[in-house]
């Protein structure tokens, strides 16, 4: 049956966790989507608006970066290929030509056939002019073909643009120029021209590849032109026009714009994730406080409650979000480790608020970093502020720095940094006002709630003080013991020392039924029965629990007060009782036991060991190094024995360390002192 509602009460917690985080999510969403949603007009091209329309968020006017787009890649030239092999292949066939003549020379073929095979090479002339070449002697053939691979060299230094006449015309003017000045007769000057125009072809060829990556590169080349967050796009009295009715409707200010999904998704999505992984961290990490579905929920307060001032205060100016306030309200209250990534993780989703303006994200980032770290120790609210000061003199430079980068605007540079520093401000205020609501709401003790009970004008510390001295003096060694035991198991050092100044206050009441405070005085137990004595001495815890709330402390020093003794049992009035008794049988050991319940929390363990062993070493005659270790060794085999740890979560290393701490601190205590001797009298 117990496993049955334990399995229950398991269930019912998760679905809590389920639920928390789904009501999360949908919160967020609506603030973030009210953020990305705008208004909407009914607009036609020609149509003259009486007001001016702004864009809502920074956009890529695409029309505008189009044009410009094409206008570079206008400016860019086509791309030729030169290509060398088109002169080699002239310059081969005019070789060839000009040997096939000198060999026909010797040959024995008639002249028909002669004139035949030089048809079939590639240099095309008449018959008449193959004859009249063929007539020439081999010496002036062979000045003849260098004087043509002379004006072919020529015509070939330029380039000869493909289906450009005026290029071929270039070229058969060189080689006319080159011919003009040769020796030789008219018949023979035209028959070398036509050979040089046959081989005038192109060799600067268009290169579509070349000039498409040229103008992609041109195009790559023009900057987005962005129409800015606030930036009007149609100015009132001015008729639309087409490109202004597009970015209109690119940004989704028309009412005939197309629904869109996927922005809806993608939002839900990008809000999805880091809530996810928020839970994730605290789940994986810290699952004491996962389990705590207070503690969850208080997380998300704060975080929503970011984005809630984040939306309202943006729509003023971004720079004055108070950044700080949930990293600082979340280290203080939880931890400085789960403030740091939940904060950072939030960022993420303060981001959509501020359009993703790098500024503002750079600073999100800076204030949850600095914002934490600064707070890891404080010692009281004051506190708070002073490090937001110094916050705010950081942020003010870091603001002016990228403004200086990012913009030639003085005026709009020092708006930016003044808004930046009084958002900071602002952070630590709020924070500090808000503190003490999140701390009463969710039962939260913080370090600082915690410090400020260690002030000895605490009007409970000082009513111990002057009523219960001995027990004072008491509890402050024994809040010595428990703070430094704390620390070395991972505890909380605070709570545990706190929780010690407070754990007997109960015995003001009757101060002097307590043996630390009947120095000089005679014992009143003395006088009274056991049974009654041991009413007295248990009812100290019930009157420091009523002490407790008539001063306000928390209920988690409240749960110290109540557990410090758990259930054990009050020996030495037990045994007197039992000794005193004709029917010792009759004496119940239950009549003389501690209500309970036992510590729940390692603190309260902490300082039940504390206070048992402080008072059991301080009552031996010798405090030889001996027998403290002995002491010390059976109250704590006593405690662990009799069960009064069993729900403390301390394992047998953590009491392992506490015990090795409290030798070390109670010999520091108890050491040997050197005797001084007296100066001898003459």
């Amino acid at each position: 049956m117990r496993i049955k509602r334990y399995l229950l009460f398991k269930e019912i917690r998760k679905q809590k966790r389920v639920l928390l985080y789904i009501v999360t999510f949908f919160i967020a969403y609506i603030i973030l989507l009210s953020a990305t949603l705008t208004k909407k007009y009914d607009l036609t091209v020609g149509d003259i608006p009486k007001f001016d329309i702004k864009a809502p968020r920074e956009i890529v006017d695409e029309n505008a970066t189009q044009a410009r787009q094409n206008e570079e890649a206008e400016k860019v030239d086509k791309q030729y290929t030169l290509k060398t092999d088109v002169q080699k292949q002239a310059e081969e066939n005019i070789k060839n030509f000009f040997a096939k003549l000198i060999s026909l020379k010797d040959s024995s073929i008639s002249e028909n056939d002669k004139v035949l095979s030089l048809s079939k090479l590639n240099v095309k002339l008449d018959n008449d002019e193959y004859a009249t070449l063929l007539s020439l002697s081999k010496e002036q053939i062979n000045e003849l073909s260098g004087i043509v691979l002379e004006s072919i060299a020529m015509v070939y230094t330029n380039a000869i643009e493909e289906d450009k006449q005026s290029d071929i015309q270039n070229a058969k003017i060189i080689i006319d120029n080159k011919m003009a000045n040769i020796n030789y007769n008219r018949t023979i000057k035209e028959i070398l021209k036509n050979i040089g125009y046959s081989q005038i072809a192109p060799n600067f060829f268009f290169d579509k590849e070349k000039t498409d990556e040229k103008i992609k590169e041109a195009k790559r080349s023009v900057p987005p032109i962005v129409i800015k967050k606030n930036q009007t796009i149609v100015k009132e009295g001015e008729p639309v026009t087409e490109n202004q009715l597009k970015t209109l409707d690119d940004l989704g200010l028309l009412n005939e714009s197309s629904f869109n999904l996927i922005i809806y998704i993608n939002l839900a999505l990008y809000i999805a994730i880091p809530l996810f992984l928020q839970f994730y961290y605290i789940n994986k990490f810290y699952n004491s406080i996962y389990q705590d579905i207070s503690k969850l929920l208080l997380i998300s307060i704060v975080n929503l409650t970011s984005l809630v001032l984040a939306r309202t205060l943006a729509i003023i100016s971004p720079n004055l979000i108070p950044l700080a306030c949930a990293p600082i309200l979340i280290t203080l209250l939880i931890n400085y480790k789960i403030s740091l990534v939940q904060s950072l993780l939030n960022s993420v989703l303060i981001a959509v608020v501020v359009n993703f303006n790098p500024e503002i994200i750079i600073l999100c980032i800076v204030n949850t970093i600095l914002g934490v770290t600064s707070l890891r120790k404080i010692e009281q609210r004051n506190d708070i502020l002073y490090s937001t000061i110094f916050l705010a003199a950081f942020i003010s430079l870091l603001t002016f720095g990228t403004g200086m980068l990012l913009s030639n605007n003085i005026i709009d540079i020092l708006i930016k940094t003044g808004l930046s520093a009084i958002g900071c401000l602002f952070s630590g205020v709020l924070a500090v006002g808000l503190l003490p609501f999140f701390e009463s709401t969710f039962d939260v003790v913080t370090t600082v709630k915690l410090l400020e009970l260690s002030n000895p004008n605490n009007p409970l510390l000082k009513k111990l003080l002057m009523e219960a001295h001995g027990t004072y003096h008491h509890s402050m060694l024994v809040a010595n013991l428990a703070e430094m035991a704390a620390e070395e198991i991972g505890g909380n050092p605070v709570l545990a020392r706190i929780g010690a100044y407070y754990h007997d206050v109960g015995k003001t009441k009757r101060p002097y039924f307590f043996k630390e405070n009947q120095v000089g005085k005679e014992n009143p137990h003395d006088k009274i029965t056991p049974n009654l004595s041991t009413l007295i001495v248990l009812s100290h815890v019930k009157d420091g629990l009523e002490l407790a709330r008539e001063y306000n402390i928390p209920k988690v020093i409240q749960d110290i007060i109540e557990q410090h003794h758990g259930t054990t049992l009050v020996k030495y009035f037990y045994i007197t009782a039992k000794n005193n008794s004709e029917n010792p049988e009759e004496i119940k050991e239950e009549d003389f036991r501690y209500p309970g319940p036992i510590p729940e929390s390692k603190e309260a363990g902490i300082i039940m060991l504390a206070d048992s062993v402080e008072a059991a070493v301080r009552s031996l005659n010798e405090h030889t190094k001996g027998k403290i270790e002995e002491m010390v060794n059976n109250i704590i085999k006593d405690k662990l024995y009799s069960g009064q740890l069993d729900n403390c979560d301390l394992t047998l290393k953590d009491i392992n360390k506490i015990r090795s701490c409290f030798l070390k601190t109670l010999n520091g205590i108890y050491h040997n002192r050197i005797e001084y001797p007296m100066e001898s009298k003459k």
